[in-house]
């Protein structure tokens, strides 16, 4: 992986993060809770292209719908 895709994925990782702390007005620890649980940072990892034309929204609902199906 190049610097600038890891770069990018770090990114991603980190607007997946607070965006969807914000909507479910979650603190940092009761998400890294979730994400222990869920490994909601190593999917946003694994397939970083998804997320990088999507809005706010559309990372909560894909992360909603991964929580969901996991």
């Amino acid at each position: 992986m190049s610097e600038n895709r890891l770069n990018n994925t770090i990114y991603l990782m980190y607007l997946v993060t607070e965006n969807y702390k914000k909507s479910h007005s979650l603190t940092t620890e009761q998400f890294l809770e979730l994400d222990n649980k869920y490994h909601i940072i190593n999917f946003v990892g694994e397939c970083p292209d998804i997320f990088d034309s999507m809005t706010g929204e559309e990372m909560v609902e894909e992360i909603n719908q991964y929580v969901q199906a996991s």
